[in-house]
């Protein structure tokens, strides 16, 4: 019996977020919505111009050469070719 504490931590975590899932969720109270005449006419207002132009959003950056996958490396820099043999 002693080995099924390990299950103990995930049932509460769990149970932990249900009540955070089902607070978050719940009815709220309509005190603080607008519904006037004058946040309709507003919401109208807003709706009705007309939505931006592709060109005039953030553009992506120009692709790379290489594909990034996430994983920074570090570049080793160039070490500056000898006129001749090296010993050491």
């Amino acid at each position: 019996m002693e080995v099924l504490w390990w299950l103990v931590p995930p049932l509460v975590a769990t149970f932990l977020a249900m009540l955070w899932a089902g607070w978050l969720g719940r009815q709220r109270d309509d005190d603080g919505r607008d519904d006037s005449d004058a946040a309709l006419a507003k919401m109208a207002v807003a709706l009705s111009r007309p939505a931006p132009h592709r060109s005039t959003l953030h553009s992506p950056p120009a692709a790379t050469t290489e594909p990034s996958h996430g994983v920074a490396v570090r570049r080793t820099p160039r070490r500056p070719a000898s006129s001749g043999p090296t010993t050491r």
